[in-house]
């Protein structure tokens, strides 16, 4: 099963791109290729679903319609599963996600204790999750996380999440702009 933090998503690509227009499709099967590429992988199976959490406004606020429409495209996908939790206004005007992380947390964890997955795969960079990924990996079930890297001067990718995030994880693996730059596409909400 794929847990991606579509906040966190959108975050990477508006902050490389501009705009979080990405192929959704695409970057599930980016995750995929990814996973069944790790050398000595013993829990090479077919994809269960992919859950995107994220968070929406009130059906009350203009911008939901919008948000609506994007989030419909996201998920026309069959593997895709939206979860959403609620976006609110701070005193400053800017918008938060209530409720995203709970919604992660107890459907990760939950089909981890049902069996439900062999191994989980990430797309977070919250140390709000270290917890959940602790519980998973001692559910016994094997953890990859994947996050935004950038280059080093040895050729390699440097995690952009906190170290102690990508430390948690069985395996971790830095996706390079490059590589996300395949995902982004012009027309918006592919």
């Amino acid at each position: 099963m794929i847990f991606i933090d579509g906040g966190y998503v959108r975050k990477v690509y508006r902050d490389l791109f501009g705009d979080d227009n990405i192929d959704y499709q695409g970057f599930l099967n980016c995750l995929l290729r990814n996973y069944e590429a790790i050398p000595s992988n013993p829990f090479r199976g077919d994809l269960i679903r992919a859950y995107f959490y994220d968070a929406i406004v009130d059906e009350d606020a203009k911008e939901h319609g919008e948000q609506r429409r994007y989030f419909t495209k996201v998920t026309r996908n069959f593997f895709y599963t939206p979860r959403l939790g609620h976006l609110v206004k701070l005193d400053s005007g800017e918008l938060r996600q209530k409720g995203v992380d709970v919604l992660m947390t107890v459907d990760a964890l939950t089909k981890a204790y049902l069996n439900h997955y062999d191994a989980g795969l990430f797309f977070l960079g919250d140390r709000d999750f270290i917890p959940m990924i602790e519980a998973i990996k001692d559910a016994g079930k094997k953890t990859v996380g994947f996050y935004f890297g950038t280059p080093t001067t040895k050729g390699g990718l440097r995690s952009k999440v906190p170290v102690d995030v990508g430390k948690v994880f069985d395996i971790r693996i830095a996706l390079s702009k490059e590589v996300l730059q395949k995902w982004h596409v012009d027309e918006p909400h592919k």
